[in-house]
Parts: C-alpha cells; structure tokens; sequence
C-alpha cells in the first residue's frame, strides 16, 4: 500500500514539476500566448462532431435490425429491409424506431445526467483549490472509457442489444463528470490563459476566447466532415454501411486517446492557488490586504456529509456572494437562462425529422448538413466578436447572446414549418448568426466572477448543461411522438418560443448591468490616467500571477480604493 501511495505521489509531482520550475513565468508566457490547451480541445471536439453525427445514425440502423427482425421474423434479408426504410415509406416500422429512440434517450440522459450532477461540484472545487490539470485528466478518462464502449457497441451491434453498451458509456463518464465537465475545465484554461482583457471596465470580447470557441465548432465539423467522407450509403452495400460505423468510432477512441497522452505531457497548469494567495485582495494604498474570508481558518471537513456540505457550499458562495451593482441578479438570471437556451437546443430530434416524409433524407445527405450548418457555426464564432470589436458600445458579449438567441428561434421556426429540404438548408446559412452564442456566454460569465471561481462557476453551468437533456427529452421526445402523426415539427414551434424567452431575458439581463459597466469603465480610465492599470502588449500575451486581475465581482464591494476612485470621478 505504501508503494502504491509513493508511486502516487510521484505520478502527481511528475505532472506539476514543468509548472513549478524558477522559468516558470517565461515558459508559460510563450506556452500561453500561443497554444496551451486548445489543441485537446481541437482533438476531443473531433472526437465529439464524430460521435455527435455517427450515432444517430447507427442507433437509428442497429434498432431498425434489431426490431425488423422481430417485427418480420419470416423476413430472410433484415438490412435490406432497413435500407429501404424511408424509400418504401415503411411507417410501421420507422414509427416503432423513432419511437423506440425517442423514449430510451430519455432513460440515456438520466443514466449520464445523475452521477454528473453528484461529481461536477467535487471536480470544480478541485480545480479551484488545487488547478485545472488535474481534474482536466480526471475527465477525459471517463470519456475514453465512453469512447470505448461506444466501439464495443458498433462492433457487437448484430449480437448483443446496443443500449447495454450505451448505458454503460453513459454511466462510466457520468462518474467522471460528464462531458460538459471535461469541457468547463478545458474554458476555464482558456479563461484563465486571457483573464487580463475580463477586467471590469473592458467592453472587448477576448479573441482568445473566440478563437477557442472556433477550434471547438471546427473540431465538431472535422468530425462531421470524417462522418461525411466515410459514409456508404445501406443500399449501394449493407456490409460498407455498417463498417463506416466501426471507422468512426475507430477514429474517435483514437483521438481521444491522442488527447490525453498530450495533456500529461503539455498541457501548462494555469491556475497556482499556491503561490497565489491574493487573487481576490483589495488594493489600498499600495498594498495587497487579503479579505477576511481568506485570511480565516477553514477548519477540515471530515466525514462524507460533511465534505459533501462543503462541496455544496462551495458552489453556493459563487451565487450569493455580494457583488456590485445587479452583478450577483444578474448572474443568476444568466445561468437560468442558459437553462432555457441549451433546454431546446438539446432537442436532439433534427434526424428523426428529416428521415420523414417528405423529405427523406439519407444519412449522407444528413452528413453533408451538419458540415455546411458545422462550417458556418465556426465561421459566426469568430467573425462575431471581430465584428463588435470595431463598436464602441458596452456588453459587446451580452450582445453577442442576445443576437444568437434570435436567430436561433428563427432557425426552429423554419424547422417547425419546413416542407422542403431547401428551408431546412436555409438554417445552416443561419448557423453564422447563432454561431455568436457560444463566444458570447463565454466571455460574459466568467468576467461576472475572479479567477478563484472560475471553476465553480463553470461547473454550475455544467450541472445546469446535465439537468438540460433529462428535462428536454422527457418534455420534446414525449412532444414529438405525441405530434407525429399530425405535426412532427410541433417540437420544434416551442424550442424556438423558448429561444424567444431566452433572448427578451438576455435583454433584460444587458439593461441592469449596462450602468454597472459605465462605471466599471470610467473606474477603469481613471486607473490608467493615475497609473495603476497596466497597459502594453505584455499584457495581452499570458495571465501573470497578478493579484490585480480581476473580473467585475473581484473588486470588492465598497472596497475604500473604489469609493475614493469614485469620488475623483463624481468630483
């Protein structure tokens, strides 16, 4: 046991030895300033775009064999049978299917969603407390090992029940997270990498972050475009078809794999609690004085319920903790509706819609969708803040949400009325505007709250992200076997109401918050006219350990040095 421990131990230090080095700074600046963690990020989102558009598909043909076959036990050729399924317009069958898929997702997602739900907090306060290497690889073991069972899944499909290896999949990287975890962590690097340009006062979207959120959508669109590339269409070869599944999981497993070994050995640590113990000190007369919930004791937790309080209470200090002005409303507004967003954005129901008539889609014209729709995704990442950053307004992100929100309703809206697969491809032309939403919510949250909570705040989002597909596929998948007979793009008509609702609120939320960051600017240009606020490339190119790095909510409330700013500025 002692070996077992001392090995341990050494593993660990292993990891931290190339972040602890006296060239510390140096190395991590040039690391930082270029690459860090973005290259996992790239590989584990082609892992994703893989498994995000190879598995509808191959749920929908190993169900379509499994149930054929019981369905028509007198039936000699299954495959074929399946490949003809829309052509034929067998409703019988594809009904049972779609109905079959639509009701397990639900018990999928709760298999996924509940262990997420009890290790998210554990991880993000382990970030927090200890950095992000750690619970990063903590994560991505779990979405190996899904990874894995996924490749079972395709390679026993004809012998064994799919939805054994699914739950399992499900389960395994449920008790390391989830895959929002492993996501959260990876922006919280990034965050953390340009956390000098969410300083209170800053109107301008980071391009680190928009970069980042475009590696992801171009990670995603690989994936898809792979999908695409390996594609055979059932009715040219029933043996091609289903092969083309085991490659893309092949691939998959492969890639994730590819991603961890690089994470042990480049991936920089960026957040040293250690040899940062004043992140969240208030500056007064040229001295740091630390607040005094951090210079206080905290006594160790023992015992399972007791630590569980602490995890808990953990998270709970990143809603209630006093902020200025409507920050800490605000906030809590924000999660709440990117409940609502990703609630109807998750309805997963896209492919069992198009597989219908009229449209009839075959699972390469699906492919060749999600590129065009993947493409211009990634390409509204990135033009989005570029574009807001030649404006002078204020809450450039907060815009970004609110525009995304609005063509995203207007995308459901077409789904829910479309005839033709010509308007459904208009929605992927739509994606560049939708595609704002997610550099938008990144920069947004994470300046709300200091580099300490980063984690936690990210790791809320991440429980609300895995209580997301529970309650979208118990209301949307009932919804869409409830109106298939009538009106199968019903569920589409409340996804985009939902949007609405999120985009009225985000509305709301840039009205209380625009008088905060007025005066979080003009604060801001006063300290450079006195200064004290640090100006020049340098600053931009890596987050130094500075405990003058702060986000909105890192300045405390009724601090002396801000009064007295305030009063220079009132004066």
């Amino acid at each position: 046991m002692d070996r077992c421990q001392s090995r341990r131990r050494s593993f660990l230090d292993r990891l931290r030895a190339s972040d602890e080095d006296p060239d510390f700074e140096r190395k991590r600046t040039y690391c930082c300033g270029i690459l860090n963690v973005e290259p996992v990020l790239l590989l584990i989102t082609i892992s994703t775009g893989l498994y995000a558009t190879s598995q509808p598909l191959f749920t929908y043909w190993a169900r379509c064999v499994e149930l054929a076959a019981s369905m028509y036990p007198e039936e000699a050729n299954i495959s074929s049978l399946c490949a003809m399924i829309a052509g034929d317009n067998e409703t019988a069958l594809q009904d049972l299917v779609e109905k079959d898929i639509s009701a397990t997702k639900i018990w999928l997602q709760i298999a996924s969603s509940v262990p997420t739900f009890l290790i998210a907090p554990i991880i993000g306060t382990w970030s927090d407390k200890t950095g992000r290497k750690l619970p990063l690889l903590f994560a991505m073991s779990g979405f190996i090992l899904y990874s894995f069972f996924n490749l079972l899944a395709t390679l026993t499909y004809e012998t064994s029940n799919i939805y054994l290896w699914f739950f399992l999949a499900e389960i395994s990287i449920g008790f390391c997270g989830g895959a929002t975890t492993l996501f959260t962590t990876m922006l919280a690097i990034v965050t953390d990498d340009c956390r000098n340009q969410l300083n209170p006062g800053s109107t301008m979207v980071p391009l680190r972050i928009g970069v980042a959120s475009s590696i992801q959508s171009l990670g995603s669109l690989l994936g898809t475009l792979a999908v695409s590339l390996l594609a055979i269409p059932a009715y040219i070869s029933v043996t091609g078809h289903a092969q083309s599944y085991v490659n893309c999981a092949v691939i998959q497993f492969t890639a994730v794999l590819i991603a961890f070994v690089y994470t042990i050995f480049y991936v920089k640590e960026t957040h040293h609690p250690q040899l940062d113990p004043y992140t969240t000190a208030a500056r007064f007369g040229g001295y740091l004085v630390r607040a005094d919930s951090e210079t206080s004791e905290v006594q160790p937790e023992t015992g399972c319920i007791a630590k569980a309080k602490g995890y808990f209470n953990a998270l709970m200090e990143v809603l209630l903790e006093r902020r200025p002005g409507w920050t800490r409303l605000c906030l809590n507004l924000s999660i709440f509706f990117v409940f609502v967003e990703f609630l109807a954005m998750d309805a997963g129901l896209l492919f069992l819609l198009v597989k219908r008539q009229p449209f009839a889609w075959t699972d390469k014209k699906f492919s060749e969708f999600s590129v065009w729709r993947g493409l211009f995704f990634s390409l509204g990442m990135v033009l989005g803040p570029l574009m807001l950053s030649k404006m002078n307004v204020l809450g450039k992100d907060s815009l970004l949400i609110i525009i995304g929100s609005l063509f995203s309703a207007i995308s459901f809206l077409i789904l829910a009325f479309a005839t033709t697969t010509q308007q459904i491809f208009a929605t992927a032309f739509l994606a560049i505007f939708v595609g704002v939403i997610s550099p938008g919510f990144r920069s947004f949250l994470p300046r709300m709250v200091p580099k300490e909570q980063t984690a936690r705040l990210l790791t809320l989002i991440s429980i609300v992200l895995a209580i997301c597909p529970i309650i979208s596929s118990l209301i949307f998948n009932n919804l869409f076997n409830w109106s298939i007979d009538w009106w199968p793009g019903f569920s589409f008509l409340i996804c985009g109401c939902c949007q609405l609702f999120s985009a009225a609120g985000q509305g709301f939320i840039h009205r209380l918050m625009k008088p905060q960051w007025k005066l979080d600017k003009e604060l801001r240009d006063h300290r450079k006219r006195l200064g004290l606020e640090p100006e020049g490339p340098a600053e931009r190119l890596a987050h130094p350990v500075d405990p003058e790095e702060r986000s909105v909510s890192n300045t405390a409330v009724g601090s002396d040095v801000n009064e007295e700013l305030a009063r220079s500025l009132n004066a």
